[in-house]
């Protein structure tokens, strides 16, 4: 990604948190360590590399900006500036050797200038004893240094980390830039509402197109929720005919029953007259089945598909969990 291009959706995605960054770089009151918080897709790699532009840019704007245009801000774009340091996990962690290079480097004196900046991606990858032994560093750095951790889970974050930085919560992104980006994916005008109420991070959501499989999902989750409130049997079929087809390890089995359940939700609003935004286009084609039924029906199946995901994490598997829920909803809407 260009600088200029890194600058612009760092301003999109995080405005609010470029500002503050403004402010104290400013006014001389930015951090040397800071932990940077939030799923996936919320741009905090983006921020982090506007930030390093900024402190580092030959010629920043009048409006506190890194131009994107110097050597500085080029070189720091395409990750070959000998004094900002990029590392992130090797495979799912990040490994010893990585904390070795990296305690050396923090003994370094910068190549040119005076400043090194240091963006630690998967910061909560590390184990104790590798996050323990950046610590002294983090606390007394050497010359003017600054460190960016970046983590999606805060709690696996060392307690002694979280004390000697500034930790930055990355806030969810606008709905309308975050469905305008779905939108670039490749979401439908008529699965974005659903994918967005699935997950708010868009690495996430863009791992879901592989293979058409949203698109398949959608219409497979659409097919069971109708024949359910038809008391169709043929909804039990599909479960080994169409189901496990989806089937690509737990988190498709657990955001399978995600859908299932926005399903229902969109059954149980329907039929109450109550249903603003639809996930699913037959949704208020269902409300017209459900009103067939009392209200405390349809809510004791919403239960039953609740704890769908609590019989998965005891490992009963997919299959068995989902055709138990297709029974038992059709038994307590077929019950007297």
């Amino acid at each position: 990604m260009e600088a200029t291009e890194i600058i612009a959706q760092a301003n999109t995605q995080q405005p609010q948190l470029i500002r503050q960054f403004k402010q104290a770089v400013v006014s001389d009151q930015l951090a040397h360590a800071f932990l940077f918080v939030g799923p996936q897709g919320r741009g905090q790699k983006l921020v982090a590399d506007w930030l390093a532009m900024r402190l580092m840019c030959e010629h920043p704007t009048a409006d506190g900006e890194p131009d994107g245009v110097c050597s500085q801000c080029l070189r720091i774009a395409n990750g070959n500036h000998p004094d900002v340091i990029d590392l992130k996990p090797d495979g799912h962690s990040i490994k010893i050797d990585q904390v070795r290079f990296l305690k050396d480097e923090f003994t370094k004196t910068a190549v040119e200038g005076r400043r090194k900046i240091f963006v630690i991606e998967g910061a909560d990858t590390m184990t104790a004893s590798a996050a323990n032994g950046l610590l002294k560093f983090i606390e007394e750095p050497v010359g003017e240094q600054t460190a960016i951790l970046l983590a999606e889970n805060r709690q696996q974050i060392l307690p002694t980390v979280i004390s000697r930085t500034q930790v930055v919560d990355f806030p969810n992104l606008g709905q309308e830039m975050y469905t305008r980006q779905l939108q670039e994916l490749g979401y439908t005008d008529t699965n974005i509402a659903l994918a967005a109420e699935l997950t708010d991070s868009l690495p996430v959501a863009e791992t879901w197109l592989a293979d058409d499989w949203f698109n398949q999902s959608v219409i497979t989750i659409s097919e069971i929720t109708g024949k359910l409130l038809q008391l169709d049997v043929e909804a039990f079929n599909l479960v080994q005919t169409d189901i496990m087809k989806l089937s690509s390890g737990t988190s498709s089995h657990q955001l399978l029953v995600h859908m299932l359940a926005a399903a229902w939700r969109d059954v149980i609003l329907s039929a109450s007259n109550a249903l603003d935004t639809p996930h699913f286009k037959q949704s208020h084609e269902w409300g017209q089945y459900a009103q067939r039924y009392p209200m405390a029906k349809l809510l004791a199946v919403q239960r039953i598909i609740f704890t769908a995901n609590e019989t998965l994490a005891m490992n009963v598997n997919l299959q068995t969990t989902m055709e138990s829920v297709i029974l038992e909803s059709q038994f307590e809407l077929g019950g007297k």
